[in-house]
């Protein structure tokens, strides 16, 4: 995982924050990567597969609303959007995804 993550996911799981605003906005990164990283299962309702879809295609959108959205979003959490999205095709393609969204999970949880 990416130096400056592990670095926000540690400052963010001991309370460290810098503002309640930033947490929100990498709430909201964390929250996608968690979607878009969601185990495919043979019972999964259409709901799920739509969620991975979504949060996939906000993190690669290059033009539109939606891409609007997800660079306003990671300026408002202090991330580059092209580093946020590099770092989310490593997440989504890595073999350490269980860490990751147990880390990421651990965050939200006390968010």
């Amino acid at each position: 995982m990416s130096e400056e993550y592990i670095e926000i996911l540690t400052e963010l799981e001991e309370e460290n924050f810098t503002s309640p605003e930033r947490v929100l906005f990498l709430s909201v990164i964390f929250q996608a990567l968690l979607d878009a990283t969601k185990e495919k299962t043979k019972v999964e309702s259409s709901r799920v597969s739509v969620e991975r879809a979504n949060a996939r295609a906000w993190f690669f959108c290059s033009v539109g609303v939606t891409c609007d959205n997800f660079e306003y979003i990671c300026e408002s959490a202090g991330m580059d959007a092209q580093y946020t999205r590099s770092f989310a095709i490593k997440v989504i393609n890595s073999k350490e995804i269980k860490y990751v969204r147990q880390r990421i999970r651990r965050v939200l949880d006390k968010s």
